[in-house]
């Protein structure tokens, strides 16, 4: 089956809107990750998969492919652990919410706790004059993201969290910056 979600590249000084593509087919077990990654991004398969599998969900025994696009551009970094982690549960039937309007940064880890990341004004900036409804960020994010007006910033503590908010199961509440200040 094959899913994609969307988040916010980050090279340097420059955003850009970012795809990430999973595709989940037969074949032999493997888990590769394309489209220009560098060491952080590629031992994302190692944090996910471990996410995964102590959060209670089932990591595919299958081929997985995950495309970050668009493939000329380098990615760096860990933040987009879990919008690979959506895109993965998506893939495999364990998680279905329509994303169109929203994006997910952050980095997992092992256990399912959200790590702050890097960035992410410039990333929430770069979303909402995308026409972004809504980003997902590490709590530790929070307060830095809700600055921008216009874009609902849900503060998350956990992968769990997340796909209990897409699913409607729980409901975050969006930070504002009169919150923090």
């Amino acid at each position: 089956m094959f899913s994609r979600t969307k988040s916010v590249g980050i090279f340097g000084f420059s955003t850009y809107m970012l795809e990430i593509e999973a595709d989940i087919s037969n074949g032999l077990p493997a888990f590769d990750i394309v489209g220009l990654p560098d060491t952080a991004v590629k031992e994302s398969r190692d944090r996910v998969r471990a996410a995964l599998k102590n959060c209670g969900f089932k990591f595919p025994v299958s081929r997985i492919t995950v495309n970050l696009a668009p493939a000329d551009r380098k990615k760096e970094g860990s933040a987009y652990d879990l919008p690979v982690l959506l895109a993965i549960l998506k893939a495999s039937g364990q998680l279905k919410a329509d994303m169109d309007s929203c994006v997910a940064v952050g980095e997992v880890a092992l256990d399912g706790i959200l790590r702050g990341i890097n960035g992410v004004l410039a990333m929430t900036i770069t979303a909402k004059e995308n026409g972004v409804k809504s980003i997902f960020v590490p709590q530790e994010n929070a307060t830095e993201a809700a600055v921008v007006e216009g874009i609902n910033v849900y503060p998350a503590s956990d992968v769990g969290e997340v796909v209990s908010h897409l699913k409607g199961e729980i409901s975050i509440k969006p930070a504002k910056a009169d919150d923090y200040y």
